[in-house]
């Protein structure tokens, strides 16, 4: 993700699932590719209950939605050109705008309470949000943040990484903002870019170019960021993963858009173009379970967030994103979907 305008930002989610124009020299993908595509293959498939769709109520109010986060009982859509935060009840009906400073360009950072904090990429800062009043406070991130993570107890910045020419970094940041830790990234600076998320109280790094996870301890200060692999992960655009790491094409595709964790387990939106996938991962990076959307057929739309939490009889709700950027003879369009799965405790 850059810093580009939310319309060149959904653009891009819709390229990094597009197959390549140039000439592929070899489909061939790495032995840990190959070794994840096995155990994909072995593990077991669950088909997600779709429990409601809601849209705002017309396509021009939300023309970017970007990401989304459950806020109590509330799910908030942030929209990024427009700059606002979208809510909608626990069983779909549309609760309004709060709209944002302008040239904010927000994306979610958390939730605290029902207040949802979004990092405002044209203000370099976090801004947390209130329904019904606005914007009642703000504090400074990092100079090259990307994204951002707010918690009950937890602020922390991600930075560099993609074309940014500073090293890639977690940041954990004091109340007020001031820098408390700062932890490197290893490898490519192209594979560091995507969401902060909380997984069982550690900060994790997602990627989403590649099936890994960079993982810090966030118990006491910033721990050492440790890299897991997503054991298990396969995807239809891991050849061409493979060709841009051989550099037989120029840029990698976009495998996943993002994850978000409970219970321990992480749920990683994994992109595909006719259905919803979403694979669960335990503790140790280790494939779990895939699950899948009822229905199949070419989607126009992309999924571009997920937001999970507990719910009743040990079952798992997860919200999609899904939007249509706007774009030439297109104009934009979004929904989200709810899903729930029983787990195995309720026998799925």
């Amino acid at each position: 993700m850059t810093r580009a305008a939310a319309a060149v930002v959904g653009a891009v989610l819709l390229a990094g699932c597009l197959p390549s124009s140039q000439k592929e020299t070899s489909r061939a993908v790495s032995a840990a590719d190959s070794a994840s595509a096995e155990v994909a293959a072995a593990t077991p498939v669950a088909t997600l209950a779709e429990v409601w769709t809601a849209r705002p109520p017309s396509p021009d109010a939300v023309p970017v939605p970007t990401s989304l986060v459950w806020a109590g009982d509330v799910l908030a859509v942030v929209e990024t050109q427009e700059g606002g935060v979208h809510r909608f009840s626990s069983d779909g009906r549309y609760l309004g705008r709060t709209g944002l400073p302008p040239e904010s360009f927000p994306y979610a950072a958390g939730a605290i309470g029902d207040t949802v904090v979004v990092f405002a990429r044209g203000r370099t800062s976090l801004l947390w949000v209130v329904p019904g009043e606005g914007v009642v406070r703000e504090v400074r991130a990092p100079e090259g943040t990307t994204n951002a993570l707010a918690a009950p107890g937890l602020l922390a910045a991600r930075v560099g990484g993609g074309p940014d020419t500073r090293a890639p970094a977690v940041v954990r940041l004091g109340a007020a903002g001031a820098e408390v830790a700062r932890r490197p990234l290893a490898g490519p600076a192209w594979r560091a870019l995507g969401f902060l998320r909380l997984w069982d109280g550690r900060v994790a790094a997602l990627s989403g170019y590649r099936p890994v996870v960079d993982v810090l301890d966030a118990s006491d200060g910033l721990g050492p960021a440790d890299t897991l692999a997503l054991r298990g992960f396969d995807s239809p655009q891991l050849p061409r993963s493979a060709q841009f790491m051989r550099g037989e094409v120029d840029e990698p595709p976009l495998l996943t858009s993002s994850a978000d964790a409970v219970d321990g387990r992480l749920f990683v939106l994994n992109l595909r173009s006719d259905h919803v996938r979403v694979d669960v991962f335990d503790r140790d990076g280790q494939l779990e379970r895939v699950l899948v959307s009822p229905t199949r057929g070419f989607e126009v739309d992309v999924a571009t967030d997920l937001a999970v939490r507990s719910s009743a009889g040990g079952a798992v709700d997860l919200a999609v994103l899904m939007a249509r950027p706007p774009g030439v003879l297109q104009t934009p369009e979004s929904r989200v979907v709810l899903y729930r799965w029983r787990g195995e405790r309720a026998g799925a």
